[in-house]
């Protein structure tokens, strides 16, 4: 499955319609039913032309899955820069920072719909593919998002306004905690949340992390006030 990554003139744009069109038709139809006659129609290209650029479909989803994942992470980590900058952060302003960090996880899903439609299509199949593919898309997306959140709850820490933490491990809690009430699972009899049901959501979720993550502001062995 070794992708052929010299350039080559005149290629680029039909291989970009060709992963493009691939990772709507995966996401609609799912790997095992989705065939490459069926992507080059989507794509507007003849199959030879698929083949001039792939293998076949398990190197196209592997591609499609990983560039995918990719460009969330990428959009993740643009995001938290440009909300949160690269200042360090305040005890008056840690809720609000691990809010916008809870809202750009969120909206990871609206923001590529098709990606995590392709996603949600593959979990059932995951058994099934080449652990190669698998760990190639965890790294490039989910696990690279989790380290972006890692990174910045280390430097909380510190800071001195979260208890020293295992980052990783934290950052999975805030990622939990955050979403737990606007999964399907927890509203399966309701409509779409609002904005305002949201921002709620979310601000609980920071709560419930600050509950066990914040720092101590009481010195060590100062004695408690009446």
């Amino acid at each position: 499955m070794e992708e052929d990554s010299r350039p080559r003139r005149g290629r680029a744009p039909k291989r970009a319609a060709i992963l493009d069109a691939a990772r709507r038709v995966f996401g609609r139809d799912g790997y095992s039913r989705t065939s490459i006659d069926a992507i080059a129609g989507e794509a507007a290209v003849s199959t030879r032309t698929i083949y001039n650029h792939f293998e076949g479909k398990e190197q196209l989803f592997a591609v499609v899955l990983k560039s995918s994942a990719t460009q969330v992470a990428e959009t993740f980590e643009t995001t938290l820069r440009s909300e949160l900058g690269d200042e360090p952060s305040s005890a008056t302003r840690l809720e609000a920072d691990l809010v916008v960090i809870g809202r750009a996880l969120l909206r990871q899903s609206l923001d590529h719909p098709e990606h995590f439609a392709m996603i949600r299509q593959i979990t059932a199949e995951a058994p099934h593919f080449p652990d190669a593919v698998l760990r190639d898309w965890r790294d490039a997306g989910p696990l690279r998002v989790r380290r972006a959140v890692a990174d910045r709850l280390a430097a909380f820490a510190r800071q001195g306004l979260l208890r020293e933490v295992e980052p990783f491990r934290a950052a999975g809690h805030l990622v939990a905690l955050t979403s737990a009430e606007l999964t399907s699972q927890y509203r399966p009899w309701g409509d779409p949340p609002t904005d305002a049901e949201v921002d709620d959501a979310l601000r609980a979720g920071v709560a419930a992390f600050l509950h066990g993550y914040v720092s101590d502001p009481t010195p060590t062995g100062a004695a408690p006030s009446d």
